[in-house]
């Protein structure tokens, strides 16, 4: 399995300050305003990943809400057009905002279905902003491992925030740890890390695990102490604040080391330059389908994630936007340099994020990433 081919603008995993939550939503709209009818109960038999019984839902309508460009393009050639084919259903496409779901479910008027956002933002808004699964609807079956981290969530796709560095520097020596990230004795020059609007945990995870932190056992004293890893980088660290940028800084020669997520490092080289990743002591990225709370109607919803989830549909998911399927039976069609900078090769040394414990101190964090993100 992999990620990345046209790379996507992405996002971050991380939850935005304030009310934001993050890009990428899938949403499933069941019409306009005023009262519902209340949702049939059809019999879709025993799910199975990838399956919808045809014209199961004839006169549903499901609107997708994504982060756009070519990421939504191809999650809605790969996913919901044949989920539309086969099950009956009408899928439209729509941009996600945080603002405008919660206004949504405030109101209890929500049409919006299904969201794709982070395995930080279900966690955080279970219940309340995100309704729970249930899981007898959704062939979980071969979803990777420790992929649902909460009771609000089947992953959509994976990807990781990668150390990537120059090979025209550093091919010869090149970075094996996180720690090698911050020793610009050993490998000189300049870093770009993430001081986008995005509060990003697993930027803070990276540097305790360049500390040689546990990031199961880390405490809330530990995030300035994180920071101020990449404070003491001092001129040798820039920052980017759009994933755009983290690409151009790369290919432009900016930064011989960068931060960034997948997405962007393998665009940086399909562009052609000079750059590679470390997948020592990656960082773990996964991206929640979500179903906003008060949904009108939950079978459709559950139907259309367990029908996306499937091989066929994750391998032309990753073969069309360059990100990780979550099908461990999905084998898209991948070249050499797609290969070199899938996140699904390389699971084992990645580093997977401690959600439960940023839900529970998100305050200190957010406070903690708007002091880096200002330069303070």
């Amino acid at each position: 399995m992999s990620t990345l081919k046209n790379p996507k603008t992405r996002r971050g995993i991380a939850f935005i300050a304030g009310t934001a939550a993050l890009a990428l939503t899938l949403v499933a709209c069941s019409g306009g305003g005023g009262p519902a009818e209340p949702a049939p109960e059809r019999d879709l038999g025993t799910p199975v990943a990838g399956e919808v019984k045809e014209g199961a839902l004839d006169g549903v309508t499901l609107t997708f809400a994504g982060s756009g460009g070519v990421f939504q393009d191809g999650q809605t050639q790969a996913l919901w057009d044949p989920f539309a084919k086969a099950s009956g259903a009408t899928v439209n496409q729509d941009a996600f905002d945080a603002g405008k779901l919660k206004a949504m479910v405030d109101s209890g008027n929500v049409s919006w279905d299904i969201v794709n956002t982070t395995q930080f933002d279900t966690a955080r808004g279970c219940g309340t902003l995100y309704e729970k699964y249930d899981y007898s609807q959704i062939d979980t079956s071969k979803i990777p491992k420790g992929t649902i981290t909460d009771d609000c969530m089947v992953p959509q796709i994976l990807y990781g925030l990668v150390l990537v560095y120059n090979t025209d520097k550093f091919g010869d020596n090149p970075p094996t740890s996180a720690a090698d990230f911050f020793d610009t004795k050993k490998f000189p020059g300049k870093r770009t890390v993430s001081q986008s609007t995005y509060v990003d945990p697993q930027t803070v995870e990276f540097a305790l695990t360049a500390q040689g932190k546990d990031i199961n056992s880390i405490t809330v004293d530990d995030i300035e102490g994180a920071f101020n890893m990449y404070r003491d980088l001092g001129d040798n660290v820039i920052g980017w604040t759009t994933g755009a940028q983290a690409q151009q800084q790369l290919e432009a020669g900016e930064a011989v080391m960068g931060l960034v997520w997948s997405g962007r490092g393998y665009g940086a080289a399909a562009a052609g330059a000079p750059v590679a990743p470390m997948w020592n002591e990656w960082m773990i990225m996964v991206d929640s389908n979500g179903i906003p709370k008060g949904v009108k109607d939950k079978q459709a919803a559950f139907a259309a994630v367990n029908y996306s989830i499937g091989a066929e549909q994750q391998a032309k998911m990753t073969e069309l936007t360059s990100y990780g399927g979550v099908n461990v039976d999905a084998k898209p069609q991948m070249d050499e340099l797609l290969k070199q900078w899938m996140t699904t090769e390389n699971l084992d040394t990645g580093i997977a994020p401690n959600v439960d414990f940023w839900v529970k101190n998100y305050d200190a964090l957010a406070a903690a990433w708007a002091g880096w993100a200002t330069g303070n």
